[in-house]
């Protein structure tokens, strides 16, 4: 009998204990799903110039190396999307993008906000030094 109740109590106990960590799963699901994410959309052509290519170049030196452990984890994406491609006309017309276009898609407290970079990225892009620089404090200022 003593046995019995000593079995039935380690079972009881491993079943709150159970039920104890499912109950913080969806805490750490909640955390997740207000945590900030950030994609980063290049926006061209199928005629692509050199400012194009180096505004594309330049965005991947940053995200690739600066927020390299935001990219892994994926609170930081890269999306290139040729808008002449019929395949991302909806895409293309949600961030009105019918040329090239640099956005950061931010989506923090369930909520989103799109910051159209473009006028800024081309006047940055012939310096380099610092189109990262300010590229790496508008990000890190949405984290």
């Amino acid at each position: 009998m003593k046995h019995l109740f000593t079995l039935t109590l380690l079972a009881l106990i491993g079943l709150l204990t159970a039920c104890e960590s499912r109950a913080q799963q969806p805490g750490k699901a909640q955390a997740s799903a207000t945590a900030t994410r950030i994609d980063v959309i290049d926006f061209h052509t199928d005629h692509r110039c050199k400012t194009c290519l180096t505004i594309e170049g330049l965005t991947k030196e940053v995200l690739n190396s600066t927020f390299a452990p935001q990219m892994k984890s994926g609170a930081i994406t890269f999306r290139l999307v040729n808008v002449d491609d019929k395949a991302n006309a909806t895409v293309a017309e949600e961030f009105g993008a019918y040329g090239t276009a640099l956005f950061l898609h931010v989506h923090k407290n369930g909520k989103a906000e799109k910051i159209d970079l473009t006028e800024w990225a081309f006047m940055k892009a012939g310096d380099a030094a610092a189109f990262k620089a300010e590229l790496t404090k508008r990000i890190q200022a949405l984290l």
